[in-house]
């Protein structure tokens, strides 16, 4: 199935404004779907692998001056270490607190469940990243398109196709180069504005 491209910086905005949205009911699960937005856009995991994402996941990195995460990538089976932003780090502490503001001790994972004391599942969290994309009205977001948003965003601002397989934790660029649909078209148009 062909994932189609969705505007990162438009997804992110609005995932933003929900996160802080103090009008709406479910405080924490309203911000557990937003924080899911705002994780799988920055980092460009897999659903399986952001699930086992945990808080200390995310350390800062004196060398670099940037926050940096490390997880297990399951289908690949390699240890994956990114980067994400200040203010990606600051939205996970707001979560973290708004966990404790609601009397709960929070799980070493960031997706859990404080209803159920388990972890999310798969399952949920595709239709949370389906209700959400309702919520902002943008037709045909999914996790794959979360993850190809932020891939064509790591490949735009780089220009690097490698840059973009790092990003996604792909084995071979030519995976890379397809799950992008990088087709002598967008080559050109690329090339264009290079010569």
């Amino acid at each position: 199935m062909k994932t189609d491209a969705i505007n990162y910086d438009v997804i992110y905005k609005e995932a933003r404004r929900l996160f802080f949205e103090t009008t709406l009911n479910y405080k924490i699960d309203r911000k557990t779907e937003s924080i899911a937005y705002l994780i799988a856009l920055e980092t460009a995991l897999r659903v399986s692998d952001m699930l086992l994402l945990e808080y200390s996941s995310f350390k800062f990195d004196m060398d670099l001056k940037a926050y940096t995460f490390t997880t297990h990538i399951k289908k690949t089976d390699v240890k994956h270490t990114g980067v994400i932003s200040n203010e990606l780090y600051n939205y996970i502490e707001t979560f973290k607190n708004t966990i404790i503001d609601n009397n709960h001790t929070p799980n070493n994972y960031i997706f859990w469940n404080y209803k159920t004391d388990k972890p999310y599942t798969r399952q949920w969290l595709h239709k949370r990243i389906k209700k959400l994309s309702n919520l902002i009205d943008i037709d045909n977001i999914s996790m794959h398109s979360l993850r190809k948003a932020s891939a064509i965003k790591v490949l735009d601002k780089t220009g690097s196709l490698s840059m973009a397989q790092y990003q996604l934790s792909h084995k071979r660029a030519s995976t890379t180069d397809k799950y992008l649909s990088v087709t002598k078209r967008t080559a050109l148009e690329q090339l264009r504005k290079v010569f």
